[in-house]
């Protein structure tokens, strides 16, 4: 039998050689993560100044000094391949308009940064908190417990629907908003009293926040006023929502309807039908803690 030659053990070597790299590219030695548990946002709020703390914060976006790493509907188990001492922020997440593909961070609400020593498998929970930024300016805020609400009815010769604040059916505090409608009366559209100037004049952010149960469809919008043009105002619908039998909360986003206008100044408006051909006689609308904001 012929001996093997000393350029076939070598070839022999290389390919032994290649297959453990390969190997080792096919599986690398993977690091273990660390965990953060992101539990869900509690907002603190001056009642006086800045209204109710009710909010519907559903993500939390996590940045780990400074890298992003994504938006968690909360609570989430979250891993990270960090340890040691990290700074953690959490920017508290509200769906645009209540739809759900339409994700943002909430611009008015203050970031939760804490600083946290992260172990690989060791999991450490983060309880954030928030408030709003002391740049939110309130145009208004409406909670039915301090006097005659913002909203009236801008029909002409009608005020049987109007909004009312009552106590038989309220979402906190001594009472809540009201609106009946009925086979007389199966219409309504509300306006602030206000109209509201400089909106946008140091950001294009503009939030509606509403608390709200409603037998019937509801659409916001905006009636937009020219301050060189007197006359009737101009409405702007878009955002609004569909019946509900439990009370929620929602965060209409103005911003597009406000940039994508010439107006100069803006009342906040509603509408809402008692559906047709429907068999209902009777719907009922409440709302509470009404705010607009802006920067």
């Amino acid at each position: 039998m012929k001996g093997v030659s000393h350029s076939n053990y070598f070839f022999a070597g290389c390919l032994l050689a290649f297959g453990l790299m390969s190997c080792e590219i096919i599986n690398p030695e993977e690091d273990i993560p660390a965990y953060l548990y992101l539990e869900e946002f509690q907002l603190n709020t001056d009642t006086n100044a800045e209204g109710s703390d009710s909010e519907k914060i559903t993500e939390g976006w996590l940045s780990v000094d400074g890298q992003f790493l994504g938006a968690y509907s909360l609570p989430a188990l979250v891993p990270v391949l960090a340890t040691g001492e990290r700074e953690i922020s959490l920017q508290a997440g509200i769906r645009d308009n209540g739809i759900s593909r339409t994700p943002e961070v909430y611009p008015f609400y203050q970031i939760y940064r804490t600083t946290l020593s992260l172990s690989a498998n060791k999991v450490d929970t983060v309880s954030p908190r928030t408030s709003y930024s002391d740049r939110t300016r309130f145009a208004f805020i409406d909670d039915f417990d301090r006097g005659p609400t913002e909203f009236q009815d801008i029909r002409i010769g009608s005020s049987e629907n109007a909004m009312r604040a009552e106590e038989t059916m309220v979402f906190e505090g001594q009472a809540s908003g009201r609106i009946r409608l009925d086979a007389d009366n199966p219409a309504v559209e509300l306006a602030t009293v206000t109209r509201y100037g400089d909106l946008t004049e140091t950001s294009p952010f503009v939030y509606l926040e509403v608390n709200y149960k409603s037998d019937v469809p509801v659409i916001f919008g905006l009636i937009g006023y020219q301050a060189t043009f007197p006359g009737p105002g101009t409405p702007l619908f878009d955002p609004g929502f569909r019946e509900r039998d439990d009370w929620n909360k929602i965060y209409f986003n103005l911003s597009p309807l406000i940039a994508n206008s010439n107006f100069d100044e803006f009342q906040v408006a509603l509408q809402a039908v008692l559906p047709p051909d429907s068999g209902v006689e009777e719907a009922f609308i409440w709302f509470d803690n009404i705010k607009l904001v802006h920067f």
